[in-house]
Order: structure tokens, then sequence, then C-alpha cells
């Protein structure tokens, strides 16, 4: 994967002069650069696999995995982040972890404080000496339970944290039944495919995906956040992701633990692609400020977003909802 890293980082350039000007003026280039480091640092593929029990397939499930690659003892300062061992994974995991070993390549310095690390650490029900009570943060719990929720949790992360600003699109709910406004309308595919949100994005930024199955399954399910506790409603399907640009015939190119595959062993992280118009919700997340990782040191293991909590088998979140817990004005 390393031969990619130089035409990322050549391809940013060109996203950035692509962007508006206010979009110009909030890039880090110090925090692009290591996030897309951090990328290539993860092995290739290395399994798919949600569960939390030991297969055939996976003896070590990948909630050890994270756990065992986090590797931070009581005494450290920060965390020795081995990126072999975060296999197997899924998306979420992945993009947290990226995001962890961007940190610890961008804090050259020591800017995100011992504290702040022991909060970033993901607790996920294993215990040790860091988490000695084995617990395990719930969607909208903490940092990393935060990040793992379901509809825009990165992105909420990073505006709890103030290290960043997202941005979003709505292509538009299609069934009478998901719009939110009378006026509310899906958008054709050439005015989705020529979206101002595609121009703005730049190699690097996370980004949450909420497919579009319209054409696929007959489903809607695109114009839903969260899941709730009606099993016969629409619920969400969606992606955590690193956006990595657009190949040449403008498909958007991401990097995250792809799957679930009929062969999960051979899934897991990786580059893919898909159309624009596989896409009906999307919200990108740069970090333009990494220092402030270190407010994490303030939200404790236990604090919980209870949005975020609710989308979790509660109820359904709206665009409203995600504008104002995204920070997006």
């Amino acid at each position: 994967m390393r031969y990619l890293i130089l035409s990322f980082i050549l391809a940013l350039s060109v996203d950035v002069f692509n962007a508006s000007a206010d979009e110009k003026q909030r890039v880090n280039e110090s925090w692009q650069k290591a996030i897309l480091a951090a990328v290539d640092s993860f092995p290739d593929n290395g399994g798919y696999y949600t569960g939390r029990k030991a297969t055939p397939d996976f003896p070590k499930s990948a909630w050890r995995a994270m756990n065992e690659a986090f590797n931070m003892k009581l005494a450290d300062q920060r965390p020795n982040f081995q990126a072999s061992k975060a296999c197997p994974s899924f998306c979420s995991m992945a993009t947290y972890a990226a995001l962890i070993q961007a940190i610890l390549i961008w804090d050259k310095n020591g800017e995100v404080s011992r504290a702040a690390w022991f909060n970033l650490k993901p607790l996920v029900g294993i215990t040790d000496n860091v988490n000695q009570n084995g617990v395990n943060q719930s969607d909208g719990e903490g940092c990393w339970g935060r990040a793992n929720a379901n509809g825009p949790g990165m992105a909420v992360l990073v505006n709890d944290l103030k290290a960043g600003f997202s941005f979003h699109a709505f292509r538009g709910a299609k069934t009478e039944a998901l719009k939110e406004s009378k006026d509310e309308r899906y958008l054709s595919d050439d005015e989705w495919c020529n979206h101002p949100v595609w121009g703005k994005a730049v190699a690097g930024d996370f980004m949450k995906i909420f497919w579009d199955r319209n054409a696929s399954k007959g489903s809607d399910s695109g114009a839903v956040i969260g899941v709730n506790a009606n099993k016969d409603d629409e619920q969400e399907h969606g992606h955590s992701v690193i956006f990595m640009g657009y190949d040449e015939n403008g498909n958007v190119k991401y990097w995250s633990s792809n799957g679930p595959t009929d062969t999960p062993k051979n899934a897991g992280y990786g580059i893919a692609t898909c159309p624009r118009t596989a896409i009906q919700r999307v919200v990108f997340t740069r970090i333009t400020n990494p220092e402030k990782f270190d407010n994490a040191k303030k939200l404790m293991f236990n604090n919980t977003h209870k949005w975020l909590k609710a989308l979790n088998g509660e109820m359904h979140g709206t665009t409203a909802d995600l504008k104002k817990y995204c920070g997006i004005k």
C-alpha cells in the first residue's frame, strides 16, 4: 500500500485547489499527511469480523485485537500502537484505530496528555491493567463509544473535542414516509453526482457513508439515521471510512475494514471504490486542530452522548439532529 501514499499527498493539493476558498483555509496539511501515513501502516486485509466470540476462522475477535493493538500500560505516557495486531477488524474499529495511529504520528511534542490517552483507549469489555473492571463502552459512551455509534459517531466525537469540523450532504428520501418536509426531493443522478460536497472533501477526511439501496434492494434506508425499536421499519445501513479521493471515473475511493463478504478471512483493511450514486447521505469530518485531542482528558469513559446512545435501538435521528450534534451550521 505504501506506493499509494505519495500519490494521495500529491492529490491533496489538487483537492484543496478544487475546494471552496473557506475549505482551502481549513486544511491542516501536517495532520492530513499523518492520517494518510497511519492508513499506510495497517496490513492489507486481515479479516473482517464483528463478533465477540472466537471462531475457527478468527480465534481472536476484533475487540481483543483492538485492545492488544492499543498497547498502553498504567505507567506509559502514551500507547505503543501496533497496527499489525489490529486484525481481524470492522469498519468503525478501522477508522478509530487509524485515528489513534495518526495522533501518535502527528504528536511529536507530546501535546496529547497521558490522561487524554487513557480516555481515548477503547474499552471493549476486556480486563487489563488499564481497564481493570473490564468496562465495555456502549454506543455514545466516552470517546470510543461515540466513534463506534450508529449515525455520524466520528463527527460527533470530533465536534465534542473541538478537533475539527464536518460537512454534510443528503440526496433526499425517496419514499414519502421518510421525507422530513413536504419540499424534500430525491435528487437525480446528475444533481447528486455534481453536488458541491464532493469538491470539498480532501484525502484523509473521515467519512460516514449512508448507503443508497433504492436501486439495488428497493430500500430507502439511506435516508435513515440510526436504529429504532420497530423491527419492521427501515434502519440505517452505513459504513465508517476514510476518504481517499476519486478514481479516473469520478468514483469515490475510501479506506476502511470492508466487509462482510463470502470470504471474511480475505476481507478487512483495504481501499474500495463506489459510485457517488451508491451513497444517499454523507458526512465528511476533517481534523484541523489535532492538539485538541487533549480535550479527551475531560471526556470520561462513562460520559454518554444521549443522542448517539438513542440511535442504538431506541429512535431514528433527523437531519437537524445530525447537524446540531456534528456542529454543522
